[in-house]
């Protein structure tokens, strides 16, 4: 491994981790309820009823809509590389878990969405998580296999952290079951990759030698 491409991994993993301590530190923070608009021709009695519903979603309800869905995304998505770019099988069978479970739980989300009258984001990747796979993207073989396992855990820390506010902090009943019966495979999901993490790290993280 060229020193550019562990420099490169070591980003990967860096970013990803950056972006759970921002979780931890931000989303606690939030406590206003707002109101959430929505374009159309509804009649005055269905925008009342509608407003109503809205109004009983917190910021960190409306967060957690938002970062929950685009982070399922965003593992399917990696995943998706995975399956096309590692040819290892432990690898390549986590994936295609992580493909399944996201997905089944994207479908749930979108409809918790509806019932509560929330619209999910139209972006449905957040830009850091794009740069992440656009830099996995540039990896193959071992050196990507190694970033893909890295960014996983630091993915699933993130996740573990929203989920986690949503059930302490949440309002919706249904968001806070929800967080509350995904969490475990969440936590799951991280232990798995955490557990991976030394099979797949070089000479214990440390700089290799340039080529």
């Amino acid at each position: 491994m060229t020193r550019l491409n562990y420099n490169l991994t070591q980003r990967l993993m860096g970013a990803a981790g950056a972006a759970a301590i921002a979780s931890l530190v931000a989303l606690p923070s939030f406590a206003e309820t707002t109101r959430v608009g929505q374009a159309g021709t509804s009649t005055p009695a269905e925008q009342t009823s509608q407003g109503a519903q809205r109004a009983a979603v917190t910021t960190v309800d409306q967060e957690f809509f938002k970062l929950a869905y685009q982070g399922n995304n965003a593992e399917i998505d990696t995943s998706r590389l995975a399956l096309e770019k590692s040819q290892d099988q432990a690898i390549r069978q986590y994936a295609q878990r992580m493909i399944d479970e996201h997905t089944r739980a994207n479908e749930v989300l979108t409809q918790q969405a509806s019932e509560q009258g929330f619209e999910l984001p139209s972006e449905r990747v957040d830009p850091l998580d794009q740069a992440i796979a656009a830099q996995l993207t540039q990896l193959s073989g071992a050196e990507f296999d190694q970033a893909y396992v890295g960014v996983q855990a630091n993915a699933h820390l993130k996740a573990i952290a929203l989920y986690r506010t949503e059930v302490a902090q949440g309002e919706s009943p249904s968001l806070i079951a929800y967080a509350s019966q995904l969490l475990p495979s969440i936590e799951e999901h991280y232990e798995m990759a955490n557990a991976m993490l030394p099979d797949y790290t070089t000479n214990n993280s440390q700089p290799p030698a340039d080529m």
